[in-house]
């Protein structure tokens, strides 16, 4: 048993250090580069219209890379010149804090439950224009704190304060987050990777966002 829970540690290590790498940067590919523009462009023309825009990056399965698929967009648009705001509401397996090398306290859980300020847990980012407010403690009942009065009040007053707000949610086939967190934003991007994602999981993720 402590044979395979050391093993399980080194290879998260691994994911994290590999995952690191693929954060845009000034050596990133012009091939990828391009992509995350496409992308930023297609969310632009997705949610029309004025004032804040909010979204949020689910996935069928675990491991698809919806984090920093999600930590790259938002580098993407504050590169552009808009104000972003990151929050990382997968407060079961938070993973952006580890992937930027930060302290994940206080934040999200810590706001919803009153235990600190937004002022207190919002951090700004090496990026320009990128502010990141991290999962904070990991808390026994997240689903009940994104559902809450608490969590609707933080979106209203983030929506004055910054053009985009990009969430990190949990897998929609795994727990209800995803669903919970759609019904306070503008939209959701389901992520789908090339030879691991499965037909029949993204199918049912879509499904369960329709019917939120």
């Amino acid at each position: 048993m402590k044979l395979m829970l050391k093993n399980e540690s080194k290879k998260q290590l691994h994911d994290f250090s590999k995952a690191r790498s693929q954060i845009l940067n000034e050596n990133t590919s012009f091939a990828v580069q391009e992509a995350y523009k496409t992308l930023r462009t297609n969310v632009r023309f997705f949610l029309q219209g004025d004032g804040c825009r909010k979204i949020c990056v689910t996935s069928g399965a675990a491991g698809e890379g919806k984090s920093i698929t999600l930590l790259n967009l938002a580098i993407s648009v504050a590169q552009a010149g808009e104000k972003v705001l990151l929050i990382d509401a997968d407060m079961r397996r938070p993973s952006l804090a580890r992937l930027l090398e930060q302290k994940a306290t206080p934040g999200l859980s810590n706001v919803l439950a009153g235990l600190s300020t937004l002022n207190e847990s919002v951090r700004k980012s090496v990026y320009p224009n990128l502010d990141i407010l991290f999962s904070g403690d990991v808390p026994p009942n997240p689903s009940e704190l994104l559902g809450s009065e608490s969590m609707q009040k933080m979106m209203d007053t983030l929506a004055k304060e910054y053009d985009y707000v990009l969430v990190d949610t949990p897998p929609v086939n795994v727990v209800s987050d995803a669903c919970i967190v759609a019904n306070l934003l503008d939209g959701v991007l389901v992520l789908v990777r090339q030879d691991r994602s499965r037909k029949d999981d993204v199918k049912r993720a879509v499904q369960s966002l329709r019917l939120t």
